[in-house]
């Protein structure tokens, strides 16, 4: 693994932690929650997926 893929696979994993603190809170719909998380697996293209 890159140093560019471990850094992209930590920017991914800490958005998602954020995006389900977000949805824990209900300050977002769960269409804003689908968009958001395939919106960060597109820019990211973290190489581990983790479940959201």
């Amino acid at each position: 693994m890159t140093n560019a893929q471990v850094s992209d696979n930590l920017m991914y994993a800490a958005a998602l932690q954020q995006l389900i603190r977000l949805a824990a809170a209900k300050s977002m719909t769960d269409q804003e929650i689908e968009r958001v998380r395939k919106d960060l697996e597109r820019r990211l293209r973290p190489t581990i997926i983790a479940p959201c």
